[in-house]
This record gives C-alpha cells, sequence and structure tokens, in this order.
C-alpha cells in the first residue's frame, strides 16, 4: 500500500547570499531543513517551524507567486519555489510530497536540534556542490538561487 506524506523544506538564504544546511543524523547527508507537515498546519507554516526547531533560526517565506488581488480569498498562501514527489525507500511505496520554500533568515544565531542533525552551517550555493547531499539537493539550490535573484 502506497503511503504519500506531506513535507515543507525551506532554502533559507542570509544576507551574505549564504544557505543554510544540516547534517542530517538518520541520512548522514546535507539537507535544507524541513520535515513532515502536522494535522491541520498550512505547508509554509511547516516549513518555518521546522527550520526554527531543527536550527534555531527565524525565516520568512519569500513567495514565488506574483502578488495578486482575488476577491473572496482570505489569504493567498506563499507559492512554493517547487514541489517534488520523492521516493523514500526507492519502492514507490513511501512518497514524500515536499513542498520546498525560499526563505530568507531574519536571524543568523545557529541553535542546531541535536536529536537531528549532526552538524550545521551557512554556504555559498558554490559549496553545496562539494557536500555529501542528494542531486536533487544540488539543482534545487540552484533554482533557489535564480528565483532569489529574479525576486529581489
Amino acid at each position: 500500500m502506497v503511503q504519500n506524506h506531506f513535507t515543507a523544506t525551506g532554502f533559507v538564504f542570509n544576507d551574505e547570499n549564504k544557505v543554510l544546511m544540516i547534517k542530517h543524523k538518520k541520512l548522514g547527508v546535507w539537507l535544507p531543513p524541513g520535515g513532515h507537515i502536522e494535522e491541520n498546519e498550512l505547508p509554509c507554516e511547516a516549513a518555518l517551524r521546522e527550520i526554527f526547531e531543527e536550527t534555531g533560526i527565524r525565516a520568512k517565506v519569500i513567495s514565488a507567486a506574483l502578488d495578486t488581488d482575488i476577491p473572496s480569498v482570505d489569504y493567498e498562501l506563499p507559492l512554493p519555489m517547487e514541489i517534488l514527489l520523492e521516493d523514500i525507500d526507492g519502492d514507490g511505496l513511501h512518497n514524500h510530497i515536499d513542498m520546498i520554500y525560499l526563505c530568507k533568515a531574519e536571524n543568523c544565531t545557529l541553535n542546531p536540534q541535536e536529536l537531528e542533525i549532526d552538524d550545521i552551517g551557512w554556504f555559498l550555493p558554490s559549496e553545496v556542490a562539494n557536500l555529501e547531499t542528494f542531486e536533487n539537493v544540488r539543482a534545487s539550490v540552484k533554482k533557489a538561487v535564480r528565483l532569489r535573484t529574479y525576486l529581489q
């Protein structure tokens, strides 16, 4: 039976154009902070919660959507920069539907959650290419840099 879990991730940039990465304890690779969306939680809120819980960084989401004025809508959710289907076990039975947000750090003091994280740091996007990570993470960092440049 297929299990699809919704997750949210944030590529967080600081004022020095460095991206926040964590070394995931269980997986042993560098990833942007993120995790499962809790029941009744908005995806953008989940990304910000996970960023703070894992790193101590408060961030804000930079929406990939153009501003619109839609009548009869209370609030337009920020658009993720991408939504990926990630096959966790390689058999198609356990998937993460990952909403990935572009974010800006509001503080830069790191306070890693040591239960899930082996290491943490700010990296230039070019340095991410040399980290032990997944190929889709490297591609997403490049995409985040392009989107960030476009939105500034």
